[in-house]
């Protein structure tokens, strides 16, 4: 839960920022699984910006979430981000408000698979240096995340476990074969952190962006959009998709896992 003393100090600053005189209201968001969101509002209740409060977590660490939105709202604001505001601790983000619908709330005859394209291309088209260091980025960031389950203090299935590190390995080869994809994703495409308006799309809850090849993008939102009913695909080859449905099921599988177990709520059989 945020202070008081820490509410009034963004208020300030946001109020300097667009000059501003009446006092802001917060309202919290109610959506998600994680992290403490807050939108705040203008005194005649019209959104001005997001408060996102970063949460512990033992497997995606909060710094390290924290610090990968920030780089990549930098690197993207004003094209296909939200702007950033405020930060503070590495645990406090302000970011401007998104006025739009959520991809999963918008009507089938608006959806536009061409927007969505366009919007990826833009992150995906982002100028980096394609060396053996991103590679190993791309490697170890499985790897790492394979052993803090190992280590953590829940007993999540090591089948999963070892599954993930089997796919880890695997990744290695398409990193060879597809090199001049490697770029950095968004990491979490999922309808609901793609906002529509006016023929654009913005994206927002860029906390797990890192380098990775293209393909991740692609079949994560397929993933979600099977999940929430939207008929549209992004098409890759069967191989690719086949791997990459595989990695995400193990990844999604395993975060479930341990937000009930964590939540004392074990209902979810492997």
């Amino acid at each position: 839960m945020i202070n008081e003393e820490l509410v009034r100090e963004i208020d300030d600053n946001l109020m300097v920022e667009f000059e501003l005189s009446s006092k802001l209201i917060w309202e919290k968001i109610n959506e998600g699984y994680t992290n403490e969101n807050y939108t705040i509002k203008k005194s005649n209740g019209s959104p001005l910006a997001v408060c996102k409060i970063f949460t512990d977590d033992e497997i995606y660490l909060r710094k390290e979430r924290f610090e990968r939105e920030v780089s990549a709202l930098e690197k993207y604001s004003g094209n296909i981000a939200p702007q950033v505001l405020y930060q503070k601790n590495s645990k406090i983000l302000i970011y401007n408000y998104v006025e739009g619908t959520g991809l999963h709330k918008l009507s089938p005859k608006l959806i536009d698979i061409s927007y969505v394209k366009d919007t990826l291309d833009t992150l995906h088209s982002a100028p980096i240096s394609k060396d053996k260091t991103l590679k190993s980025d791309v490697i170890s960031f499985y790897k790492t995340i394979a052993l803090r389950y190992q280590k953590s203090k829940f007993a999540y299935p090591q089948k999963l476990i070892n599954s993930l590190l089997t796919l880890a390995h695997r990744q290695e080869e398409l990193l060879d074969t597809y090199t001049e994809f490697l770029t950095y994703v968004h990491g979490d495409l999922v309808p609901p952190n793609l906002i529509y308006r006016n023929s654009s799309i913005t994206l927002i809850d860029w906390e797990f962006s890192r380098p990775e090849l293209v393909f991740f993008d692609y079949q994560y939102l397929n993933y979600y959009a099977k999940a929430h009913n939207l008929s549209i695909e992004i098409e890759i080859e069967k191989d690719l998709q086949l791997f990459y449905d595989e990695l995400i099921d193990i990844l999604e599988r395993l975060w479930r896992y341990g937000y009930l177990l964590k939540n004392k709520k074990i209902d979810y059989s492997i």
